[in-house]
């Protein structure tokens, strides 16, 4: 497969999800369903999108958040997030994503994730590294991860992530706060996996961490960090792949102090 098409399959159909996004922020509705939060924004992104890969890979299977679908793990796979951060863009804020993974036999090999309120686009293959440029911008930029080596002058983020149904989760992520919040520089929750990450990709923050997240969440971002070099792994510190039940992200030189802190 050409992952240089692919990829470029995948950066112009989350932009066009991105654009009709941006025109209907404003005016988006909240739709009661068994989700957390779901608009009809979320609906009509994953369309666009869905649309956009079938056109192209008419063979290729997807599993997205809305429409679900089946996770194979022999073969080719898309998981699409069209809107992460739902909460974030109904509240008009500017932290939120999308997300578009290509997955083999199990493992991401490309990887996209838009910003497009910022308009900040980032991607990376098996043959790519991870790279980022501003749309109306032209040429990449390859990005790494921040090579701080100091836990107190480092930030990390965490993803709240889905409750489980004994509802525990929350108090995991609660935890692992509190254990950041002594030794390192005011770990936040922003509400959005994958801009979160974008900003452990691009060296601005030293990590991330999830203790409950969903393949969306994470099947281009962890992949994407990775290219940038940085160590990803779940909280047991397994490798990790896009069905991983928890994940934490940083570069190799912390990492072994960000576990120490956050191992369950």
């Amino acid at each position: 497969m050409d992952l240089n098409k692919v990829i470029s399959v995948m950066e112009m159909a989350a932009i066009n999800a991105g654009d009709m996004l941006i025109g209907i922020q404003s005016k988006s509705k909240r739709l009661e369903t068994r989700k957390d939060f779901l608009t009809d924004a979320d609906i009509k992104s994953e369309e666009i999108i869905l649309r956009a890969l079938a056109s192209e890979y008419p063979d290729i299977p997807s599993f997205s958040e809305e429409k679900g679908g089946e996770v194979i793990k022999n073969g080719y796979l898309w998981i699409v997030d069209p809107v992460d951060g739902t909460i974030n863009f109904f509240l008009q804020d500017d932290h939120w994503g999308i997300s578009i993974a290509l997955v083999e036999n199990g493992y991401t090999i490309a990887g996209v994730v838009y910003l497009p309120t910022r308009k900040q686009i980032f991607s990376a293959s098996r043959d790519i590294s991870a790279r980022f440029r501003h749309i109306e911008e032209i040429g990449w930029t390859n990005i790494e991860v921040n090579k701080e080596n100091n836990l107190a002058n480092s930030q990390f983020w965490i993803g709240w992530g889905k409750e489980k149904h004994e509802g525990n989760d929350h108090k995991a992520v609660y935890n692992v706060i509190e254990k950041l919040d002594r030794q390192t520089l005011y770990p936040q929750i922003r509400n959005s996996a994958v801009a979160d990450m974008m900003m452990v990709a691009r060296g601005k923050i030293m990590g991330y961490v999830f203790t409950n997240p969903e393949p969306f969440d994470i099947a281009a971002a962890g992949f994407i960090i990775e290219r940038a070099g940085g160590k990803v792994t779940d909280m047991n510190g397994n490798p990790w792949n896009p069905f991983s039940q928890s994940l934490v992200a940083s570069n190799s030189i912390i990492y072994n102090d960000l576990m120490r802190i956050i191992k369950l």
